[in-house]
């Protein structure tokens, strides 16, 4: 058996993709189980952005290693277009490229923390996020962001962590797994006390274009550019342009951060794919492509709400962003005795309906579930959720 290190033995796999794959799995297989564990959209690529891979393949340009954090002609884009969204004067070189927004956050948390630093994470998170600080010998330390606060930061908590030292505070709006979504009013008190402090920002911001409130999305250089010289976001290409298989991600922060993370990538992955490089050019030239699928998204999420008021037994704060609903399930866990991992798996096997378990978010009270999926495949998956509930919660007879 291998001698594996600290770190080898540390490392989990990540459980989204995890239980994907064991859908997939029992789909291959014949089950007809309904995958809502999903992070990615349900919609092919644009033809434009396919065309223009095309295009550079028949002009050759895939021959080559591109310069490490990106062709010039990429990063100039990738700074004219957040420059104007964020309002801070992004340069080329305050740009790195990445295989997608999950390299770029890995890279930013790698150049600036050491063994020991502590990471403020907001709680429900992403799970990689804790996964990424620990692998890096940070000390992961959650701030509660309560569901009957609408999943918006314990205020309390955060100031008496950032008093006892963050090195970095992850921040992920809209937010995967609640799909909350802060406004500028959200982020006013968060970004005060951050102010006070000497923690820095990196802000995951992937699903910053599948956003349903009036107020749209709103990033914390929305609110406090100031902190621009101390704040790294990261972005991407996958959720809003239907393409994660490109691996397309990319940060922008302050200067001697980027070339860090560049340096890093340097001696890891090097450049990313030369033609997904020319492709993303096209991508970011046509965010009119966007439209249309938020607004789809928009219908599911319309559909799976209606379905959840008919549930008395289950609730969920309505997404204000992203392409999921976080589902309360505490009401069929204590009926059945169940954690969340149990219920996942039940539901699984018993109903053929793939869900992510809240404690893989270090929640062990909600479950995750995509609307990345089409009308007639939520609605049959509803009808089996409603059921399996139905089933969990009635009362023991004699």
């Amino acid at each position: 058996m291998t001698n594996l290190s600290n770190r080898g033995r540390m490392l989990k796999p990540s459980v989204t993709l995890e239980l994907s794959a064991l859908a997939r799995g029992l789909q291959d297989a014949g089950r007809p189980v309904i995958n809502l564990t999903a992070g990615e959209p349900d919609f092919p690529t644009p033809e434009l952005v396919v065309e223009a891979a095309h295009h550079a393949l028949r002009e050759k340009k895939h021959f080559w290693y591109t310069p490490t954090p990106g062709v010039k002609p990429l990063r100039e884009k990738i700074a004219q277009v957040y420059a104007q969204r964020l309002g801070v004067p992004f340069t080329f070189d305050q740009t790195v490229v990445t295989n997608g927004a999950k390299q770029a956050l890995f890279d930013a948390l790698a150049a600036v923390t050491d063994p020991g630093d502590r990471v403020g994470i907001l709680t429900p998170y992403w799970v990689t996020y804790v996964e990424q600080a620990r692998i890096l010998g940070c000390e992961p330390v959650e701030i509660p962001c309560p569901a009957d606060g609408g999943f918006r930061p314990d205020l309390e908590v955060l100031e008496r962590e950032l008093g006892r030292g963050l090195r970095v505070l992850m921040v992920n709006s809209p937010c995967n797994p609640t799909g909350a979504a802060f406004g500028r009013r959200d982020w006013e008190p968060i970004l005060d006390l951050v102010a006070r402090s000497q923690t820095l920002i990196l802000s995951d911001e992937i699903y910053e274009d599948i956003v349903f409130s009036d107020e749209g999305h709103v990033s914390p250089l929305h609110v406090r550019p100031e902190l621009a010289d101390r704040t790294c976001v990261v972005s991407g290409l996958s959720k809003a342009f239907a393409m994660t298989g490109w691996r397309i991600g990319y940060a922008m922060g302050p200067a001697d951060w980027i070339r860090a993370m560049s340096a890093l990538q340097g001696h890891t992955t090097s450049n990313i794919n030369a033609v997904t490089q020319q492709a993303a050019l096209v991508a970011l030239d046509h965010r009119e492509l966007i439209g249309p699928m938020v607004e789809k998204f928009a219908a599911r999420r319309s559909l799976v709400l209606q379905r959840l008021a008919q549930l008395p037994m289950v609730s969920a704060h309505e997404p204000e962003g992203t392409f999921y609903i976080y589902l309360d399930v505490t009401k069929p866990m204590q009926s059945r005795g169940d954690d969340t991992s149990s219920l996942a798996r039940w539901l699984l096997e018993e109903h053929a309906v793939a869900v992510i378990p809240g404690v893989a978010f270090g929640d062990d009270t909600h479950l995750r579930l995509s609307f990345a999926a089409s009308e007639a495949t939520l609605n049959e998956a509803w009808d089996r959720l409603a059921n399996a509930f139905a089933m969990a919660v009635r009362p023991a007879v004699g």
